[in-house]
């Protein structure tokens, strides 16, 4: 557990770097938005691998779920973009522990939990000092 903590650290840092310089292109809204829709479809390509259509059905419809939160967050509310990072940490957690899906490594939960809390974090203070000027 600790390596994933820490390795899901490692992997979230480089945001604080990329987002301004991304930003020079695209706005922060845009790169959140983009980020949030990216994770949630990646257990889609986990369900892929060895399991059944059902499973890749409802990865899917939760994958779609996370992209709506991020459409709805980019066009009215920035900070539900962030909301919905933090979400898909949670979703990573539990969907590990409730899911019969033989799809994604057992390091994924906290790596990716860690991952998703900070860039939510990271976000939620990004989009609340804005203020609308995103």
């Amino acid at each position: 557990m600790i390596l994933e903590l820490f390795w899901g650290l490692m992997a979230a840092l480089p945001i604080f770097f990329l987002v301004p310089l991304f930003q020079k292109y695209f706005s922060i809204k845009l790169l959140a938005a983009t980020i949030l829709v990216a994770i949630a479809f990646i257990y889609v390509g986990f369900a892929l691998k060895e399991n059944s259509v059902s499973d890749i059905i409802i990865e899917v419809i939760a994958a779609l779920g996370f992209y709506f939160i991020a459409v709805i967050g980019y066009t009215r509310k920035p900070q539900l973009i962030a909301f919905g990072i933090l979400l898909h940490g949670l979703w990573d957690l539990t969907h590990h522990l409730i899911s019969g899906l033989n799809a994604n490594p057992d390091y994924w939960p906290i790596f990716c939990l860690t991952i998703d809390v900070i860039w939510s974090i990271y976000f939620y203070f990004i989009f609340k000092n804005q203020k609308g000027n995103v």
